[in-house]
């Protein structure tokens, strides 16, 4: 289900203080398409309705698709679906949402932040069957001068790591080594409400 782009998270968050908006929730209605940053091809679409049902679809190799009913809850939305194979599947993702981005698995303000400095937090739970797939949680702080503390959770796994931040073209790019290898983080600021990727464009 949300498999694909909870793992762009990293290691994704706690439940955010401060959640998102009513505009944020009022604004998720409309479809919503994501492109590759490189190629510009369609990757994946979801489609949430007024009347509280969605659509999400996939394209290229190994597409999936699922559909369902949602609501939003302080930052959260839920989704209960059902796959095109006929699997029941439940996912709880901290989101933002406005007239022109919507960011799955946003990271959202967690007290006081200027800029991207400050603690940022968010969140993925997904079911497939009843039986959880994904449990995951992490928390960004990010202070002025550049540096970042990164902790994360994934299922009973728990870790913390200390690493970079900094602005470039437009993103907040955030750097730290996990088991010997570089991990770069490139995500979108949204000022004062979120931060996160993947991107999805409204369409409608």
């Amino acid at each position: 289900m949300l498999k694909r782009y909870a793992l762009l998270m990293l290691a994704a968050a706690a439940p955010a203080c401060g959640g998102s908006s009513d505009g944020a929730a009022a604004a998720l209605v409309g479809r919503w398409d994501l492109h590759d940053d490189d190629t510009g091809e369609l990757e994946a679409a979801y489609a949430f309705d007024a009347d509280g049902t969605y659509h999400y679809r996939e394209y290229g190799e190994g597409a999936e698709s699922h559909a369902g009913t949602y609501e939003t809850d302080d930052g959260l939305l839920i989704l209960e679906g059902m796959s095109d194979e006929g699997a029941h599947l439940r996912g709880e993702v901290t989101f933002f949402a406005d007239q022109e981005r919507f960011i799955l698995g946003a990271l959202l303000p967690d007290g006081e932040v200027d800029g991207p400095v400050g603690r940022w937090s968010g969140g993925v739970h997904v079911e497939n069957e009843g039986e959880v797939v994904i449990d995951a949680e992490s928390s960004y702080r990010l202070e002025t001068g550049g540096a970042a503390t990164i902790e994360g959770r994934s299922g009973g796994q728990s870790e913390t790591h200390d690493g970079t931040w900094a602005e470039e073209a437009g993103e907040i790019v955030v750097s730290f080594e996990s088991s010997g290898i570089t991990v770069n983080v490139h995500m979108l600021l949204v000022e004062g409400e979120a931060m996160g990727s993947p991107v999805f464009q409204r369409v409608e």
